[in-house]
């Protein structure tokens, strides 16, 4: 009886700080709803693309680190630390979705679609002309799309430092 006893008490236990974390969940997303201004649709928008691009992010990360030409090419352009970095901006400036669509809806997910292609042919181990070109062009297209992105970011860097400058200028105006 004793255990059962114990049982209960530990169910009970566990119930309240399953809803205890639930309310704390609920209200930290309804502070960030209402500090963003964002609607209940663009709040479920919001969710729904960011756990998408969050997934592209990782899936993009895990097929770079497989490939040492894919590792150079982030070396060089800088593509899946700059897609960190706006998805990041974007997390503290959910307004900016719309500035960012290309990034969301085009770039990222293409980028991601052309690594998983490069490391399929890779994988096969295969060897002809045909699929010697057919890297080259993927990979043409993969560095070419990271720079894309990591233009996009520092045009939002740029952004931001001529507002922080504009705001200096009319303080010291003042």
């Amino acid at each position: 009886m004793k255990i059962i006893g114990l049982l209960v008490l530990l169910v009970f236990l566990k119930g309240i700080e399953y809803f205890r974390r639930l309310y704390t969940y609920k209200k930290r997303i309804k502070t960030y709803q209402k500090n963003n201004q964002l609607t209940s649709d663009e709040l479920q928008l919001f969710k729904e693309t960011m756990f998408i691009a969050k997934k592209q992010i990782i899936r993009l990360e895990l097929m770079t680190s497989k490939s040492t030409i894919l590792m150079k090419i982030e070396k060089k352009e800088k593509g899946l630390h700059s897609s960190k970095l706006l998805f990041d901006q974007l997390m503290k400036h959910p307004k900016e979705m719309t500035e960012l669509e290309q990034f969301l809806y085009t770039k990222l997910p293409s980028i991601v679609q052309a690594t998983e292609k490069f490391i399929q042919i890779q994988d096969a181990e295969l060897s002809t002309t045909e699929i010697k070109k057919s890297k080259t062009m993927i990979i043409e297209t993969i560095s070419s799309i990271s720079a894309s992105i990591t233009d996009e970011y520092e045009e939002i860097i740029q952004e931001d430092s001529e507002d922080i400058y504009l705001t200096k200028k009319l303080i010291e105006g003042k």
